[in-house]
């Protein structure tokens, strides 16, 4: 939500969206226009494929459940009349906590904002859909858990989509169902949005993109159960596989025959991604096994003690370090042997 503006809120109905490309998956809340006749889109999300599934098998459920006493209490203000503003801004705050967490929340979401629109006709609100829809979350994420270990994150040389219906032959449909998700269209849709939305967080200038249109399927739904189903699908259509980032330790999607380690994602409170980090960190373990450099690390540090006690000044280190770092050069390059590199790091070694 942009500063300063009022909280949105739906008109007679509010619904969800879900569409990707080969690399792309796209979420998305939608409400009636203020003409009666369009659509608004309320928020718009993009992700690198495979992201919002990895996201979601690490999201702690847990916090709904210490959520619901002040949302029930809401819920209660709202049916009395009371503290209206205030109650709303607590249901609004809620949805855009989950929404945070990952865009597979958009159902549930969209659920939460729907009482606004039950309220506007004069009907009492409840937390039951919500409620429903957060017990399917929590029996989805330890399927979605089980799931990815026993096909998404299978050798990248088979086929995730051939694995899905080996299992479900081997052990049936209740344990490996077929996909029946209904209202599905194919048809032109937008990625890469250049606009503002009321429930996405606020954007500078420079990160607003260009939009793009893509032609693909596209579920609109209400269904926390439809929109996992849809996403599932697309993956296996695609044949995503999924693998642990090892920087971070999420998942994240690779297609094919490929080597990446680590995710795109952008690390908190940092402007780097895992994969700009963990290029610098392999960088700098292999400049760790070079041994000139390892001596070099090692010497650095007892110097850099020196200044702290007083035996070396820092002007002398500054020195010290210039000409130590030329003679690592070129004993890394095979000027200078390691002996005797080691031999000049130590010769100014205080005497006993």
């Amino acid at each position: 939500m942009q500063p300063n503006q009022s909280q949105p809120v739906p008109r007679k109905r509010i619904w969800c969206a879900v569409y990707t490309d080969a690399e792309t998956e796209c979420f998305e809340m939608r409400t009636v226009a203020e003409d009666g006749e369009g659509v608004e889109t309320l928020y718009h999300k993009e992700y690198p494929s495979g992201t919002t599934v990895g996201d979601f098998l690490e999201v702690d459920l847990s916090i709904w459940d210490q959520m619901i006493p002040k949302i029930r209490e809401a819920v209660q203000s709202i049916n009395e009349g009371r503290y209206l503003k205030k109650s709303f801004n607590a249901l609004f705050y809620c949805t855009l906590y989950w929404l945070d967490q990952s865009a597979f929340f958009a159902p549930f979401a969209a659920a939460l904002q729907r009482l606004h629109i039950i309220h506007g006709v004069g009907d009492l609100i409840s937390l039951d859909e919500c409620m429903e829809q957060m017990a399917y979350y929590k029996d989805l994420q330890a399927y979605l858990r089980d799931l990815t270990g026993q096909v998404f994150s299978v050798g990248e040389s088979e086929s995730t989509a051939l694995r899905y219906f080996s299992l479900q032959k081997q052990f049936g449909v209740e344990s490996y169902p077929p996909f029946t998700f209904e209202s599905v269209r194919y048809l032109t849709a937008v990625k890469g949005i250049g606009g503002r939305f009321p429930y996405d967080e606020f954007l500078e200038e420079d990160e607003i993109n260009e939009p793009q249109t893509i032609v693909t399927e596209q579920l609109e739904t209400e269904d926390a159960g439809a929109f996992a189903e849809f996403l599932l699908y697309r993956y296996l259509q695609e044949n995503l596989h999924l693998r642990k980032c090892k920087y971070c330790g999420r998942f994240f999607a690779t297609h094919g025959h490929t080597k990446l380690e680590y995710c795109d994602r952008l690390i908190e409170n940092s402007t780097k991604t895992c994969r700009e980090m963990g290029s610098l960190r392999l960088y700098e373990q292999r400049q760790m096994e070079d041994p000139a450099v390892r001596e070099y690390k090692r010497s650095y540090k007892t110097h850099n003690a020196r200044i702290r006690y007083g035996l070396m000044t820092r002007e002398e280190f500054t020195a010290w370090s210039v000409e130590a770092r030329a003679k690592r050069d070129k004993c890394t390059a095979g000027e200078l042997s390691l002996d005797e590199f080691v031999e000049w790091l130590n010769s100014d070694k205080p005497q006993k």
